[in-house]
């Protein structure tokens, strides 16, 4: 009697497809894991965010400036929610209720990601490798402690509900985008117009064109989405500052003084954030050269070179590009499988080096944590001294007994010194301080002019009657060489990087045309700097 001849099933090739969700958790739940090992400090601009949310709670909504000296600066709190929703985070919880909302918004913008990316593919290969890639480049430089961890989410949000609609057909999606419209206008109204702009790729493919004896095919219903468009606008005047808040952005940005400020400048390979966006750049590039089918649809084209224009005009532009762009590309990708790859490692892959690999991955995932942590805690480091270092003249600023401190600190410590209750000469507003903006006076333009030595320090000190003038050796190199010869100055602190210089000829008399709020401020003439 013959035995039948027992036959052995293959091994089930891969199928990015058809992935387990506990394999999709643990995958994305990487990239967050590797995110609690990177040290995080409060941002500077929570300061000031965290004082207007303390004011806007106890006091309502203000429309002249109360944190600066400047209190005839007329002002727009474009940021108002966020800074309520941090005050009330601080208050309850300190320093990690901030930054724990910072990691809840990190998650939720990992599932976004994935989501958006999954839409475009149907491939959750591509869809959780990009969503993991993104979010390691992301979350170091661009998810700190300020509004746009709220822009990144509501932006994702509404992307996704547009990619919904352009699938089912269903105007039921697009009416959730009006309420993040309303929401990002009072969360960071100066990033407002981007739900508008990310519309319109949309809506533009929504357009039947026909070119030739081509007639393209409609992606989703354009009435529907003018509809929701324009209600989005409509729910953008719902805030406390109207039209001003919407037009916000048009009035803030382009202003060739602000490439002192990082995130502001250009993108370049000087920064390891500019090496990542080229590189990407050039790896998207080759990819597209050495796919036959390189057919996109029009949204995903206007979103992959729009938000890559982005990205090179400012630094701040590069989240946009990795959140939008790098997924608008994926769509070239979406058909990649592993299917014949895993078929051929089958055979040559033995249960050792099975276990080989699984130590490999291990080994990598635990160098990525240690290598986040030594990194982002070196870069730290300054700022908890240059802080500590802060906290010591402000001791010395509560002993002084002089009746009245007008104060001068820089750009990045003004909002420090405003959470402790003082109103220097600026803070981290950049767009507050220009005339076009505050209807008063271009203080930011002064105070680049200062930091580049096209004033005069002496005319500019007599100008406002400082009494204190707090410097950073670095930042503030002209000013400080200046002041530390001149004998009208006392220094009373000198550590690490930042002085603290008292006028010892000051009185109230002697404060020549310098009132409460400067609202006889005049343009100070640039003189050279005479020798002591």
């Amino acid at each position: 009697m013959m035995s039948k001849k027992q036959t052995v099933s293959p091994a089930k090739p891969f199928n990015s497809k058809e992935m387990p969700l506990w394999f999709k958790i643990l995958f994305l739940s990487l990239p967050v894991i590797i995110s609690f090992f990177q040290i995080r400090t409060l941002d500077n601009d929570f300061f000031f965010l965290y004082k207007m949310g303390e004011y806007i709670v106890h006091r309502g909504f203000p429309y002249t400036d109360v944190l600066s000296m400047h209190s005839s600066m007329k002002i727009v709190v474009q940021q108002w929610l966020s800074a309520v929703i941090y005050y009330f985070s601080y208050n309850t919880f300190g320093q990690f209720g901030v930054i724990g909302l910072v990691y809840i918004c990190n998650t939720g913008i990992v599932i976004l990601s994935y989501r958006f990316i999954k839409m475009i593919t149907k491939n959750d290969m591509v869809s959780l490798a990009l969503a993991g890639l993104i979010n390691f480049f992301i979350f170091d430089p661009f998810m700190v402690t300020r509004p746009q961890v709220f822009t990144y989410l509501i932006l994702l949000g509404t992307v996704c509900l547009l990619e919904k609609h352009v699938i089912t057909k269903k105007a039921g999606y697009l009416f959730a985008i009006p309420v993040l419209s309303l929401a990002l206008i009072n969360l960071h109204a100066a990033m407002w117009p981007m739900i508008l702009v990310f519309m319109l790729p949309y809506i533009v493919d929504s357009i039947p064109i026909k070119v030739e004896n081509h007639k393209k095919e409609p992606n989703g219903n354009c009435m529907y989405l003018l509809a929701s468009f324009a209600i989005s606008i409509v729910m953008g005047l719902i805030n406390p500052y109207g039209v001003e808040n919407m037009l916000y952005l048009t009035k803030s940005y382009g202003h060739s003084s602000f490439n002192m400020i990082m995130e502001m400048k250009p993108t370049s390979t000087s920064a390891t954030e500019g090496i990542l966006f080229f590189a990407t750049i050039a790896i998207t590039a080759l990819i597209t050269l050495f796919i036959k089918k390189r057919a996109v649809t029009v949204r995903f084209f206007l979103l992959y070179f729009g938000t890559l224009v982005l990205g090179i005009m400012q630094i701040k532009g590069i989240p946009y590009f990795f959140f939008f762009g790098l997924p608008a590309f994926a769509y070239m990708i979406k058909d990649l499988e592993l299917s014949s790859i895993t078929k051929y490692t089958q055979k040559i892959i033995t249960n050792r080096i099975k276990v080989l690999l699984k130590i490999f991955f291990a080994s990598a995932f635990v160098f990525l944590c240690v290598s986040r942590y030594n990194a982002t805690n070196e870069a730290a480091i300054p700022v908890a001294l240059h802080r500590h270092e802060l906290d010591n003249i402000i001791a010395i600023l509560n002993e002084s007994e002089d009746p009245m401190i007008f104060l001068y600190a820089n750009f990045n410590d003004g909002q420090y010194l405003e959470y402790y209750g003082f109103r220097p000469y600026i803070d981290g507003r950049a767009e507050v301080f220009l005339a076009e903006n505050n209807q008063y006076y271009d203080v930011y333009e002064e105070y680049y002019c200062l930091f580049n030595g096209g004033i005069y320090y002496k005319s500019f000190l007599d100008k406002y009657g400082f009494n204190y003038i707090i410097l950073d050796k670095e930042i503030d190199s002209y000013t400080y060489a200046s002041v530390v010869r001149d004998p009208d100055f006392e220094l009373l602190y000198d550590s690490y990087d930042v002085v603290l210089f008292r006028r010892t000829d000051w009185s109230l008399d002697k404060m020549g045309q310098m009132s409460e709020d400067t609202e006889t401020a005049e343009t100070v003439e640039s003189t050279v700097p005479s020798e002591t």
